[in-house]
């Protein structure tokens, strides 16, 4: 399967921040081109119940947007729903937490290779992190073990 890039523009689809978001970290779980397994599933599941966006939202809640976000990628296409989906997240000032999600979930396997690397720095740009930012982000989202051991 080939790898997954990021749409340049296209048709657009409403979508709420929540979508927005979720949208953006279920995409790059496909960021190597293979279907997405158990571990990037987990790791997506788990970042969105950290965010603020979701606190009040249940199990079926995030079932809803689930099957909310299958349906819209059917009718409109994947690149239409990522376009907006990054479109939306700088819209609201998310670009930081959605660029946050794609990292944990392209990471979730424990590997991240060149494609997936290209990938992650076409998010940053699309979601306008300077490449500076984005690596810090990285840096706090998976500190080196030396600095880990530094704090214990």
């Amino acid at each position: 399967m080939p790898k997954r890039k990021l749409p340049r523009g296209g048709t657009q689809v409403a979508l709420s921040p929540e979508l927005a978001i979720a949208a953006i970290g279920l995409f790059s779980a496909f960021a190597d081109g293979d279907s997405y397994d158990d571990s990037e599933t987990y790791a997506l599941a788990e970042m969105l119940v950290d965010i603020d966006l979701y606190e009040n939202y249940a199990e079926e809640d995030f079932e809803a947007l689930g099957n909310e976000l299958a349906s819209l990628v059917s009718d409109e296409g994947i690149e239409a729903v990522i376009g907006q989906a990054i479109s939306t997240a700088r819209e609201e000032g998310l670009e930081e937490v959605a660029f946050a999600v794609a990292l944990v979930v392209i990471a979730a396997d424990g590997e991240v290779p060149e494609e997936e690397q290209e990938y992650v720095d076409h998010l940053c740009e699309a979601l306008g992190i300077s490449a500076e930012r984005g690596n810090e982000i990285i840096d706090e989202l998976f500190p080196d073990d030396e600095e880990v051991d530094e704090e214990e």
